[in-house]
């Protein structure tokens, strides 16, 4: 029973990722991709992954109605550019997205969500003891992200962009993140989640994928 569940787990979290790489749109005058390899590159994935988190994430705070998400970006630039290139015209509960490229963790500000590119990581930990208590979902891609204090993290799996979760991390910043997402993680870093996220009923995430094609379909809880 357990390893039916482990994989529809993993065939459901393979759904996501199916559905996020056909968001991303293709770079103009990219040359058709050969077999056997992946049609989107890392970075387009990532790009599409950021925004699509948001859409899961339940912050303490709540702005004034009108006023954007705003997603900032620490190094990374072809990150922070497709992702500029990937949000108008799309929300987050209703909000417009707003993509602010930064130089300094200072620059953050009233950001919900941060994504710390790779080439800081070796001052990730300093870097996320910088924000303090600030409700901000902290996205890293670095072998050791989620013991670093990321509360997500990107990881490369089978040449494919996964990513895993630390509930604990979020948790400590005021946030709740929708167990919709926790199922598609690689991997949760709380001991009682493995249980929890087997729990939920696999039509459940069904209506996660389907979520992303129909406008104003709620993605909480």
């Amino acid at each position: 029973m357990r390893a039916i569940s482990i994989a529809l787990r993993r065939f459901f979290a393979v759904i996501l990722l199916a559905e996020l790489a056909f968001l991303v749109k293709p770079v103009e005058g990219q040359r058709a991709v050969e077999p056997q390899r992946p049609a989107y590159s890392a970075d387009e994935v990532k790009a599409a992954f950021l925004y699509h988190f948001g859409t899961y994430v339940e912050w303490p705070v709540i702005k004034a109605a009108g006023d954007p998400i705003t997603i900032a970006v620490l190094g990374a630039p072809s990150v922070a550019m497709l992702l500029a290139d990937y949000v108008p015209g799309r929300n987050i509960r209703g909000r417009p997205v707003e993509v602010r490229s930064i130089t300094r963790i200072e620059d953050v500000r009233d950001a919900e969500l941060l994504f710390i590119g790779p080439e800081h990581n070796a001052m990730l930990s300093d870097l996320v003891e910088a924000l303090g208590k600030r409700p901000v979902l902290v996205v890293a891609d670095a072998p050791d992200g989620l013991q670093r204090g990321a509360m997500v993290n990107f990881q490369i799996v089978d040449q494919r962009v996964r990513f895993e979760i630390s509930q604990r991390n979020a948790k400590a910043a005021g946030l709740v993140l929708s167990s919709r997402l926790l199922s598609a993680a690689i991997r949760v870093e709380t001991s009682s989640c493995w249980s929890d996220c087997r729990r939920a009923p696999p039509h459940d995430f069904a209506l996660v994928v389907a979520s992303r094609a129909v406008p104003g379909l709620r993605a909480m809880p």
